[in-house]
């Protein structure tokens, strides 16, 4: 049986692909802005690997660094909470390891059981696929959870390794979607994917409490825009 908890919370009017920046999520990243988890410039991210000749990506969105501080550490467990509400599932799954404490918290709080997938199988001991999964979970719900969607890559092969234990995996659910082909190349594999808010939005929000200036808030969405192009041609190419 479903375990969720539904809690009303103030939407903003803006919505893009069914997200919203909420109250928590306002709070969420201008305390990540102040800690430094949130930076803008020139990065690699991990696409760089298979394609270095990728643009560099304008920011960095770094959850790992939320959990050294008390007073923003939960927000992201209160956002992905809300949005699970859409969700039907029995166990909820991370991709390690960025998110890791966030959906150990929120697992707790749903009451839910909660397994890690791993892109390949452990190399000693139990030799797991997935850790956490038991032989009476064939056949559950999982849910899979990530911080940020780029290029769906690692998602994609998480999923799919939740299959092969014998999980059922129809929804991804992530904080924040960049918006360069990542739901895209998910959603032709037949996932349902739920993101909390966009870059964009998060962008629009920064500049209008003048957390970031016109210069800042323009090169960052033409940027992204420009991955969003190359990756699409990418995309083209393969299809």
């Amino acid at each position: 049986m479903t375990t969720i908890i539904e809690q009303n919370r103030q939407k903003e009017p803006q919505e893009i692909n069914g997200s919203y920046l909420t109250l928590e999520g306002k709070k969420l990243v201008v305390g990540m802005l102040r800690l430094g988890a949130i930076r803008f410039g020139d990065f690699k991210w991990t696409y760089h690997n298979a394609y270095p000749n990728a643009p560099l990506a304008p920011m960095y969105f770094e959850l790992r660094m939320i959990r050294r501080d008390s007073t923003i550490r939960n927000l992201p467990v209160d956002i992905l909470q809300d949005k699970l509400v859409q969700v039907g599932f029995n166990m909820v799954a991370d991709v390690p390891t960025a998110i890791t404490p966030t959906v150990a918290v929120l697992a707790e709080r749903l009451r839910a059981g909660m397994v890690s997938p791993r892109m390949e199988p452990k190399k000693k001991g139990s030799s797991a696929l997935v850790d956490g999964f038991l032989p009476e979970d064939k056949g559950k719900t999982v849910v899979l959870i990530d911080d940020v969607l780029s290029r769906g890559d690692s998602k994609l092969v998480l999923a799919e390794n939740l299959k092969k234990v014998g999980a059922v995996v129809k929804d991804i659910v992530i904080l924040m979607d960049y918006e360069i082909g990542g739901r895209s190349i998910l959603e032709k594999s037949g996932y349902i994917v739920h993101s909390s808010f966009t870059a964009k939005l998060m962008l629009d929000y920064f500049y209008s409490i003048g957390k970031i200036d016109k210069e800042e808030y323009e090169r960052t969405l033409n940027r992204l825009l420009q991955m969003a192009n190359f990756f699409e041609g990418i995309d083209r190419e393969a299809s």
